[in-house]
């Protein structure tokens, strides 16, 4: 018995440990419920009972129960992982065999069904093509393909239009310029020229003259000559200059006696150039004072000759002349591998300078002789004992600076010559005898150089003179190796006294003399002695400010004072002659009272730097200006110009002659230029002429270059005549400025009057065009202006037979011959050269010319032949103009533009001024035209309050952006109750699509017209509905960009019975809905925007609500509802028979399945994108796992005591 109840409990623990170890396994398993064994005791029984004390047979397993709980809920990357979080199991199908799971593993297979990981189908319910979700469970598929497009039908949209909003409506006037010069052709040449005046030739240097003196005749000047006689008038001689006139005579007028060579010179000047010109022949005085005739102007320079016949009176008058000497050609500038320069740089003098060579010294001194040198004992003798007894020894050294060296020894031994009366008590006159002694033993007689004298009591060295000299100094030392007891202190000398220098001679460097040297009389000056006051001068700039003031004490014509300065540069003192020119000197000598003290002070070594000569090359001449009458701004003028330069090219010259006429002030400016101009035919390398422009092309002014003047003594008239190539007496050299084509609109004014009676003169320069015009007004408050020129070449006046006329059209060549050719090539310039241009071919076959923006219309012909011709016609009623048939005619033709202006109300134009024949007529009221200003356009924000734009979807899914436009209506006198109105105006991608106007003849009644409806506001700012109505969009076709149909429905107008609108949609027609907008007093405003057209989209996602609804995310931003995921539930749900693979399939302990939605009834709700973790709680498990070993081990523990027990038994 016993051991059948441990075999019992050893079962029922092994039992418990498979079901501990299935959870423990399947921890992990997604929607797994955990199981647990359920145990149950045995007793056993019989038909007689158990007895009063019954013991049990063993245990057994009742039940193994299923664990419901809710598991875990855990997030995924997975759209179709669902988890339930509730009550409640997924339905899967598999070929009829009805499972339910926890497991949300699902996906997609590949006919799109959603499944789960055992690839049984999810089950669920349907959803039609709007959404809605039937009852009937089955398969849930998903379609993956694209979503079709939806036609836009309805745009709604809730605005506030700001009923502070300004009517920008109002009534204005227009008047079209019409006065008599408005599009007026005028012909001529195509562009306006300037004045020109051309050298004679390329610039050369000065030549020789040809001349014609009278040498050897009879002098003009002193006593005796021409000026001083006098002489009749009458007096002839007669000059051919080559101008083609021959010989001419020239009459004098006479002078009388007494008179001077100047008068006779004026008097025969005067005669030439009345006959032949201010620039022909020039009357002089040589060199020996006789007449001197010499060609003049730029045939003085070119070699050109003349000759002359003289009359009996002129021979007695003047004497003969020697005949006319040939003139030499000038070289030509600027050319060549060695080019002639032209110098007419007028150098000023430099004067000449004179420099040290050395630094002066700062000390000056004056001499002086100096001193010998005498050193004095500082204490009297006494006598001393330098006997042999005593052994006292003074021995010592005397010293000079000539070299002298003398040892002296004092006692017994050493004494030279008579004993002293006592060797014990020496003297001091026996000293000084025995120091002198010793000093000729060694010096000889007469070669001392210093001796020992007494004075006052005390020894002193004096100076022997000679041969000592002043300033040689005196040493005298002790002798210490032969000296005994005694030294110099013995003699008085102190050891601080054994020296004395005498007193140098002092060389003075203060004196010098200088000279200032010149052949002009009354520049020279001097010599004077200069003496600088001694002293220690801190700087060389000290010194020569001394030097200075010393020179400027000689004052005087003859005097050093104004003509020489000195100065410090350098380290060196430099004189400086303040006369210019090579032969203005300085001389610097010593002075004989101090020869050497120039050199002291530096001024023997010299360097001299010579002045230079001044080179004067002064000169002058004018460039003048006349211009036609009349000049208002008085811009004709005259400038004097000088040459002042090196020149090298004529590049430089016209630079030269531009930089003096623009410094000119504006009072003086003359509208001159200088250029260059390469020479023709050219050359290698270039060559230039000079050439003088008028800088206002188009008129008549007149350029001329007068009163050739050279003032300075080293240049010549001829030089400057030879460089600028100035011939004035040829006319051809000069060429008037003509006038191109142009509108010939006259300068022209008119008042501007505004609402308040403020007046305004607008004033339009002559010759503006008609686009600038236009400009100038648009600057005017109230005005708008606009302009554009038309121009006409008639087909019957083309006259071009063999197809080589050309034409040009505002600069742009033209290559096209026939009309039609021409008009399309002026269009393909359009957006490169001919920018506004266009042009068309009219019906009679006429080019029409136009320019948008009112540019003056420019056309110029070209063609070999002269007989080709063409008629330019202006404006209407003007008259035409002829290019071409001669070779004389004019080429080419302008006509200038029309201007339109549009006054804004309560502005006028009055008081034109020219009248009529300008641009403008009298400016009457029926001139003008009454016109509605700021009209809605839609390219044009300044006519509309509000635009919003909606993008819309044709049929095809192709976007379309509908802009609706709000215009604020002026208050209609008509319709006085209906204040509070708006016009909406509504275009698709920029076109109008407003119904055709049927009143209008094809094919103009087919064109639609822009949609325009009206806004009805109540008195509270909201929208009246009624009254507005309905709004339709019914003649709008779906447009490319590049304006052709896209393929889709097309619209279906309201005459065609395009309304009401239908579902689905058959035509592109669609509503607008403006339900909840107001008109409240605040900013413009769109609080929101629908419409239900969408384009095709490509399956972008999947996404599971709460509810299980299966949605599709498009990528053009739709969601479409594919199903919805059914739930199951049981009375009893553990009850479910377990079939693996974490399913279950419906028995009877369960009952019967209730299938429904989600979130409803008793069913949980679904979380998409996660999984139900297993309800297994690790911990738990591995408890019940150690409890199921331990029973078993006690049960096994019972079997093995029973056995035990039984073999006891056994073994009794």
């Amino acid at each position: 018995m016993s051991f059948n109840i441990g075999l019992s409990g050893i079962r029922a623990a092994s039992t418990d440990l498979e079901v501990t170890g299935n959870n423990v396994a399947n921890a992990s398993t997604t929607g797994f419920k955990e199981s647990r064994a359920e145990f149950s005791d045995v007793y056993t029984s019989t038909l007689l009972g158990t007895g009063s004390k019954p013991v049990g047979s063993g245990v057994m397993v009742e039940n193994v129960r299923q664990e419901f709980s809710q598991g875990n809920i855990s997030g995924t990357e997975n759209a179709l992982d669902m988890a339930i979080d509730g009550n409640g199991f997924f339905i899967l199908e598999d070929r009829g065999s009805i499972s339910y799971t926890r497991a949300g593993l699902f996906g997609l297979d590949k006919e799109g069904f959603v499944v789960a990981n055992n690839n049984s189908r999810v089950q669920g319910f349907d959803a039609n093509s709007d959404g809605v979700v039937s009852g009937v469970l089955g398969d849930i598929q998903i379609q993956v393909g694209n979503q079709a497009p939806a036609l836009t039908s309805r745009v709604s949209s809730i605005l506030n239009l700001d009923a502070g909003e300004e009517v920008l409506q109002e009534q204005g006037l227009e008047l079209v310029s019409n006065g008599l010069s408005i599009g007026v052709p005028d012909s001529g040449i195509i562009d306006s020229t300037a004045s020109t005046l051309v050298a004679a030739g390329q610039p050369t240097t000065a030549g020789v003259p040809a001349l014609l003196d009278w040498t050897g005749g009879n002098v003009l000047a002193g006593v005796g000559g021409v000026a001083d006689t006098g002489y009749v008038a009458g007096i002839q001689m007669s000059f051919d200059i080559g101008d083609g006139n021959g010989l001419q005579a020239i009459t004098l007028d006479g002078v009388p006696a007494g008179s001077s060579q100047q008068d006779v010179l004026n008097d025969i000047q005067k005669q030439l150039n009345l006959v032949f010109g201010t620039q022909e022949l020039t009357a002089t005085v040589s060199s020996t004072g006789e007449l001197l005739v010499t060609r003049a102007g730029i045939n003085g320079t070119n070699g050109t000759s003349f000759t002359m016949a003289t009359t009996g009176a002129w021979d007695t008058t003047f004497g003969a002349n020697g005949g006319v000497q040939a003139g030499i050609a000038g070289s030509q500038l600027f050319i060549g591998s060695t080019p002639i320069s032209s110098d007419f740089r007028s150098i000023p003098g430099t004067s000449t300078t004179t420099r040290t060579t050395a630094t002066p010294p700062l000390g000056i001194v004056a001499s002086s002789v100096g001193a010998p040198h005498q050193l004095t004992a500082n204490n009297t003798y006494s006598n001393l004992d330098v006997s042999t007894v005593g052994t006292n020894v003074l021995a010592f050294t005397v010293a000079t600076e000539a070299g002298g060296n003398y040892p002296i020894n004092l006692s017994e031994a050493a004494w030279i010559g008579a004993a002293p009366g006592n060797f014990a008590s020496v003297t001091l006159g026996e000293m000084v005898a025995q120091i002198n002694t010793q000093i000729t033993a060694t010096a000889g007689a007469g070669n001392e150089e210093t001796i020992a004298v007494v004075n006052a009591g005390r020894i002193e060295f004096n100076a022997n003179v000679p041969p000592s000299a002043n300033g040689d100094f005196v040493q005298i030392a002790d002798n210490t190796v032969s000296s005994n007891v005694y030294n110099l202190n013995n003699l008085g000398f102190l050891t601080t006294n054994r020296f004395d220098a005498g007193v140098e001679p002092v060389v003075a460097n203060n004196e010098f003399n200088l000279e200032v040297t010149s052949p002009v009389a009354g520049n020279s000056a001097g010599p004077f002695q200069i003496t600088i006051p001694p002293n220690n001068y801190a700087s060389l700039e000290d010194v020569a400010v001394a030097v200075q003031q010393q020179i400027d004490v000689y004052i005087g014509a003859g005097g050093l004072n104004g003509k020489v300065t000195v100065e410090a540069v350098g380290g060196q003192l430099v004189f400086t002659n303040t006369n210019t020119g090579s032969n203005e000197g300085i001389s610097i000598t010593a002075t004989a009272g101090e020869p050497l003290a120039a050199a002291a002070l530096g001024l023997d070594s010299l360097f001299t730097v010579n002045g230079q000569d001044e080179i004067d090359k002064s000169n002058s001449f004018r460039l003048n200006l006349t211009v036609p009458a009349p000049d208002l701004n008085n811009r004709s003028g005259s400038v004097l110009i000088s040459l002042d330069e090196d020149y090298r090219s004529v590049q430089q010259l016209a630079t030269s002659i531009n930089r003096q006429l623009n410094s000119q002030n504006a009072d003086d400016y003359i509208g001159i230029r200088a250029q260059a101009v390469e020479i023709s035919p050219k050359v290698v390398p270039p060559q230039f002429t000079l050439e003088l422009v008028a800088v206002e092309e188009g008129e008549a002014s007149i350029i001329s270059l007068s009163d050739i003047t050279a003032s300075g003594p080293d240049t010549s008239s001829e030089a400057l005549y030879a460089i600028l190539q100035s011939n004035p007496a040829d006319g051809s050299l000069f060429t008037a400025g003509i006038e191109g084509v142009n509108n010939q609109y006259p300068a022209q004014e008119a008042t501007i009057v505004d609402p308040d009676g403020e007046e305004t003169v607008v004033k339009i320069p002559e010759g503006t065009e008609a686009n600038e015009i236009a400009s100038i007004f648009n600057q005017q408050p109230g005005i708008t202006a606009t302009a554009d020129t038309v121009m006409t070449i008639p087909l019957s006046s083309y006259n071009n037979p063999g197809n080589t006329l050309k034409l040009s059209v505002n600069g742009q060549m033209l290559t096209s011959t026939t009309l039609p050719e021409i008009a399309e090539e002026i269009i393909s310039f359009r957006s490169t050269t001919l920018p506004g241009f266009t042009a068309e071919i009219s019906e009679a076959g006429d080019l029409i010319i136009t320019n948008e923006i009112g540019r003056d219309v420019k056309i110029e012909i070209d063609s070999p032949s002269s007989t080709d011709s063409i008629v330019v016609q202006g404006a209407v009623n003007t008259g035409p103009v002829v290019l071409g048939g001669t070779a004389t005619a004019a080429t080419a033709a302008a006509v200038g533009g029309s201007i339109t202006f549009t006054l804004n109300e309560g502005y006028k134009m009055q008081e034109p001024f020219p009248v009529v024949s300008g641009l403008f007529g009298a400016l009457t009221e029926d001139e003008f035209t009454p016109v509605v200003l700021n009209a809605f356009d839609p390219t044009d924000q300044n006519t509309y309050n509000h635009a919003t734009s909606t993008t819309t979807y044709d049929s095809l899914g192709n976007e379309h952006v509908m802009t609706q436009f709000f215009v604020k209506e002026p208050l209609d006198p008509t319709r006085p109750n209906e204040a509070n109105i708006w016009a909406m105006y509504v275009q698709v991608d920029g076109q109008d699509v407003g119904d055709p106007d049927s009143t209008l003849s094809f094919p103009e009644n087919l064109i639609p017209t822009p949609a325009r409806y009206e806004l009805f506001f109540n008195q509270d700012g909201t929208l009246d509905e009624d009254a507005t109505g309905d709004i339709y969009i019914t003649n709008w076709d779906p447009l490319d960009a590049a304006g052709d149909p896209t393929g889709a429905m097309t619209s279906l107008n309201v005459l065609e019975g395009g309304l009401p609108l239908t579902e689905p949609s058959t035509n592109s027609n669609f509503q607008i809905i403006l339900d909840g907008s107001t008109q409240f007093g605040s900013s413009f405003a769109v609080s929101e925007v629908n419409q239900n057209g969408y384009t095709t989209g490509r399956l972008a996602g999947l996404e599971v609500d709460q509810e299980g609804v299966i949605f599709a995310r498009y990528t053009n931003g739709q969601a479409q509802v594919l199903g919805q995921v059914a739930l199951a539930n049981f009375r009893n749900p553990e009850g479910l028979t377990p079939l693996g693979d974490t399913g279950w399939a419906e028995s009877f302990e369960s009952g019967v399945a209730t299938v429904g939605s989600p979130r409803t009834a008793s069913f949980g709700q679904v979380r998409a994108s996660a999984l139900e973790d297993s309800n297994v709680d690790i911990s738990e498990e591995l408890v019940g796992l150690i409890i199921a070993q331990r029973n078993f081990q006690a049960s096994a523990k019972t079997i093995e005591t029973m056995d035990q027990v039984t073999q006891t038994i056994l073994n009794i």
